[in-house]
């Protein structure tokens, strides 16, 4: 039986599909993050790699 005060080893597993289009690590709905972090929300589990591309300056 698993010690409950041991904590386990990181979970190795691929990203599927992501729906964050807006997202720098996004291309093509496949996620391009040397590794991702998920959190659990008020909503369920979020994705806290995350992050919105930048605006670009227009010429």
């Amino acid at each position: 039986m698993a010690n409950p005060q041991e904590k386990g080893s990181a979970a190795s597993s691929a990203v599927g599909s992501c729906s964050a289009t807006d997202c720098v690590h996004n291309e093509d709905r496949e996620c391009h993050a040397g590794e991702i972090r998920v959190e659990i929300g008020e909503r369920g589990a979020v994705c806290a790699t995350y992050d919105p591309q930048k605006p670009r300056a227009r010429p």
